[in-house]
């Protein structure tokens, strides 16, 4: 039996790791519940990444975009390539068959940087009772970041 953790980021990701070092990679459930459903979804490019860079952007029904960020440092190897005809898959499981990619992860310590869910809800609860819960990204302005 293969052991698996499950990790989130402050940035609402979460990442499912196994013992191979590979991962699942997807964002949470939280952004719909607080911004709506996911209209628009760019998938990662196949390639390195570091903890933290920018993997790909979503964009919610009430027209907000939001970047998705590499919650640890690695290879993304595959993506899911069945988001692209039906992004309602991510609406209706964004933690299961709505995943975004796949990472062989690069440096296993990396994980002491995520949460645990409890460290996680903990971590939202107090995000929401802040002005904005999650800092909306313009695009088309920083599309030089991208």
């Amino acid at each position: 039996m293969k052991n698996v953790e499950i990790k989130y980021t402050t940035t609402h990701e979460w990442i499912e790791v196994f013992d191979s070092g590979e991962c699942n990679v997807g964002i949470t459930e939280r952004i719909q519940d607080v911004y709506g459903s996911i209209v628009f979804l760019e998938l990662p490019v196949l390639g390195e990444y570091e903890q933290g860079e920018i993997i790909g952007r979503i964009e919610t029904s009430d027209g907000r975009n939001f970047y998705i960020y590499a919650p640890v440092s690695g290879e993304v190897y595959e993506v899911n390539t069945a988001l692209d005809d039906d992004i309602e898959l991510l609406n209706r499981f964004p933690e299961g068959d709505g995943w975004i990619c796949k990472f062989y992860m690069e440096n296993p310590n990396e994980k002491g940087a995520l949460l645990s869910l409890r460290e996680y809800e903990a971590h939202e609860e107090e995000e929401l009772n802040e002005e904005e819960y999650l800092p909306e990204t313009d695009f088309y302005e920083n599309v030089e970041d991208y």
